[in-house]
């Protein structure tokens, strides 16, 4: 396949990165489409419209590009939840702004299912820590903005975070709902379903850990 011309003309690292970008979109597309299992570089290539040398030009291997992936939609969840948070809000409608923001973010909950067993083990050590510092500093701050806005202990707001996080990933992953028709089934089998979904599980869950991490009422 013959390489884009305007990717061939990208020299200015704002140029760059905006190929980088739109690799990145096209890869969320994809992943979305296909799921982690079955994504791969030479599909990706096709959609953008290059070569695979062409994609590994911004990245070093598939799990490069997906940790840049991640990391992405990770700072923009983050960026997300502090502009939801308000003073005086409830533990239920923080909770129900997260559920609601991670609905906006299914990449994000397929590829932290692969975080560490995978993706993780085929980056290069210097790719590694440099994106977990960053993932660290936006998860941090995103932290201490949740302490400060709802006047939590110090340090809560990372714990409630990352409790919730790893929530939500689980629950996608439980959730048979999407993938089946509920009109099929006996009453009560699709009525333990919908009970199970996504959203009742991180609901039902986030309640025992705000209440555990704050000590206050979830209403």
């Amino acid at each position: 396949m013959a390489i884009r011309e305007d990717f061939r003309r990208a020299r200015s690292e704002p140029e760059k990165e905006a190929r980088r970008n739109e690799i990145l979109d096209a890869a969320e597309t994809l992943l979305l489409e296909s799921g982690n299992e079955r994504f791969a570089i030479s599909a990706l290539a096709d959609t953008v419209g290059v070569s695979k040398s062409t994609v590994f030009l911004y990245f070093a291997n598939k799990e490069e590009l997906l940790l840049a992936l991640y990391e992405r939609t990770f700072i923009s969840t983050c960026a997300q939840i502090t502009g939801r948070l308000e003073p005086g809000m409830s533990g239920r409608a923080f909770c129900e702004a997260f559920i609601d923001i991670m609905v906006d973010h299914p990449a994000l909950l397929i590829l932290r299912a692969h975080l560490a067993p995978t993706i993780e083990r085929n980056v290069a050590l210097d790719s590694l820590v440099s994106t977990k510092t960053r993932l660290f500093e936006h998860g941090a701050a995103t932290s201490e903005k949740l302490d400060e806005v709802m006047e939590l202990e110090q340090g809560c707001g990372r714990r409630m975070l990352m409790a919730l996080i790893n929530l939500t990933s689980g629950a996608a992953q439980a959730d048979s709902l999407p993938h089946i028709d509920a009109d099929t089934l006996p009453d009560e089998l699709a009525d333990f379903m919908h009970t199970a979904s996504f959203r009742n599980i991180v609901l039902s869950g986030a309640e025992l850990i705000f209440r555990g991490a704050t000590g206050r009422p979830f209403d």
